[in-house]
């Protein structure tokens, strides 16, 4: 199995938990995206967020994500205190290992943004690592709507979702890994 195999038609299901090739470390670790320098500079749109310090930085300033992915860890240690502070939100959980997306994980995204996309509030909760399921957001989530992660050493990025955005994301991710 490789490239688009792994994925269902229109990226709605991932067909096999999926592993990071190590060349393709560096092009992942990339910014993509605006860099944002103030929760004041985000627009009035539908908002997902990436990471516990992104999340918590947006609940700080009074910004609610529609739908917030963290795993309670920032920088590999216990950060729970984010947890505290999504009040009003559904919970979903998923596992997820450092380096991968595992086909749990990529429903549980496609869950929240579902739910969301109805008028709730999300919160998924990972078991592990949610460093990469900016790939299943972004290849999910409705154009219109936008995407915020932590970029290490730089601080908050802002990815638009919309057609060319989620091609890229689709031939990253297609080249980018391998199925476990």
């Amino acid at each position: 199995m490789s490239g688009k195999s792994f994925l269902s038609s229109g990226c709605r299901t991932l067909l096999s938990d999926l592993i990071l090739r190590e060349e393709a470390r560096e092009a992942i670790a990339e910014a993509k995206g605006r860099l944002i320098e103030s929760v004041d500079d985000l627009p009035e749109a539908p908002l997902i967020s990436v990471g516990d310090r992104v999340t918590s930085t947006l609940l700080e300033h009074g910004r609610r994500p529609e739908v917030a992915i963290i795993d309670l860890r920032e920088r590999r240690s216990e950060e729970p205190s984010v947890a505290y502070r999504l009040s009003g939100y559904l919970i979903l959980s998923a596992s997820n290992p450092a380096g991968g997306i595992t086909r749990e994980s990529w429903n549980a995204v496609r869950l929240a943004i579902d739910m969301a996309s109805h008028g709730f509030r999300v919160a998924l909760f990972v078991d592990g690592e949610e460093d990469l399921l900016g790939f299943p957001a972004t290849l999910l989530a409705p154009s219109g709507w936008f995407m915020l992660y932590g970029q290490p050493g730089v601080g908050m990025m802002l990815v638009k979702i919309d057609d060319r955005v989620k091609r890229e994301a689709e031939d990253l991710l297609t080249k980018a890994f391998r199925p476990l």
